[in-house]
């Protein structure tokens, strides 16, 4: 007896492996799968200008992780004591405009090494409205809680959609002909405007990804929101504000991710590597006992040899925690 629609995935033919180059850009979807990425060791780049919804904007920063100029005080703006940036995340804000920028051209930077060189970019989309600033006339990555009569609200098209990404992957291929890219759509429910608009939002953006996909050979779709809405559908999957999903549906999803996506040969290094974080993050009663000392000599050589096995692996962190305790 099936008691949920299980939403089948046919393996990538393309595998993330440990020595995958891997740029996460898009909504804050992309940060929970960047993050257990970051955690299993893979070699990823997440989100460098924060987290952007729309996908007019995530074109934008790829426009400018490709250009790579710098950011300097004459595309800083001052609001309520912070200088911040329209291209930029909140995150990035500082109430000194060296500060601002320092942060924003160190994260650039890191963007622009990854776009050059990424085996894989991950883009996910959440939202197909987008915010214009008026007086600008340009539509904004974040509108940093300025007061909305500076913005004009935009439902993006799904030929606006497909132009600005289409263009983005040429872009892309000029710096990085081997890149391949895997789209989702957030699951992420933007019910701000209502249920029905955030409906359409979402069909549009599904709509779009396919036909991005169909046009290129290089692009893949991942049904992270198929997942939530069909097979994860009942709130004990959802947090607190009954939007986002909970840490249990991300773990489901990112199993899913997992399954389909990453070589046979990492999931074991996955293993491995879990097993070391488990390890690191045990917490002794007693720590001065012979039994604890023994405990963290284990797992410095069973690290120092995994380290050994997978050179690319950058176990520093836990080497230094089971030396230095």
């Amino acid at each position: 007896m099936y008691l949920k629609t299980e939403i089948n995935i046919k393996p990538f033919a393309e595998k993330i492996s440990h020595t995958s180059k891997i740029l996460m850009l898009g909504s804050c979807f992309s940060n929970n799968i960047g993050e257990f990425l970051s955690e299993a060791k893979f070699n990823v780049c997440i989100n460098p200008f924060g987290v952007i919804y729309n996908p007019f904007s995530i074109a934008n920063s790829i426009k400018l992780l490709i250009e790579n100029k710098k950011t300097d005080e004459n595309d800083l703006l001052l609001h309520n004591g912070l200088y911040c940036n329209f291209a930029y995340h909140t995150s990035f804000s500082a109430d000194k405009k060296q500060k601002a920028a320092d942060k924003m051209n160190v994260s650039q930077q890191q963007g622009a090494e990854f776009i050059k060189h990424s085996d894989f970019i991950i883009l996910t989309f959440g939202s197909a409205t987008a915010y214009k600033h008026k007086k600008l006339d340009k539509i904004v990555a974040n509108c940093h809680k300025i007061p909305n009569g500076e913005f004009e609200k935009i439902n993006l098209s799904i030929n606006e959609i497909t132009e600005a990404v289409n263009l983005a992957i040429k872009n892309i291929r000029t710096v990085n002909c081997n890149a391949k890219f895997i789209f989702t759509v957030s699951p992420v429910r933007h019910l701000s405007d209502g249920a029905h608009e955030n409906q359409l939002s979402k069909s549009r953006l599904l709509i779009a990804v396919d036909e991005i996909c169909k046009s290129n050979d290089c692009c893949r779709y991942f049904p992270a929101y198929e997942i939530m809405m069909d097979e994860l559908r009942d709130y004990r999957f959802y947090a607190d504000d009954m939007l986002h999903p909970s840490k249990l549906a991300v773990n489901y999803i990112w199993q899913k991710f997992s399954t389909a996506i990453i070589h046979s040969d990492s999931l074991k290094i996955m293993e491995e590597i879990k097993k070391i974080s488990e390890a690191k993050s045990h917490k002794a009663f007693n720590p001065n006992t012979a039994e604890h000392r023994k405990f963290l000599k284990t797992h410095f050589e069973k690290t120092a040899q995994l380290q050994a096995q997978y050179p690319f692996l950058d176990l520093k962190e836990e080497l230094e925690y089971f030396r230095g305790c």
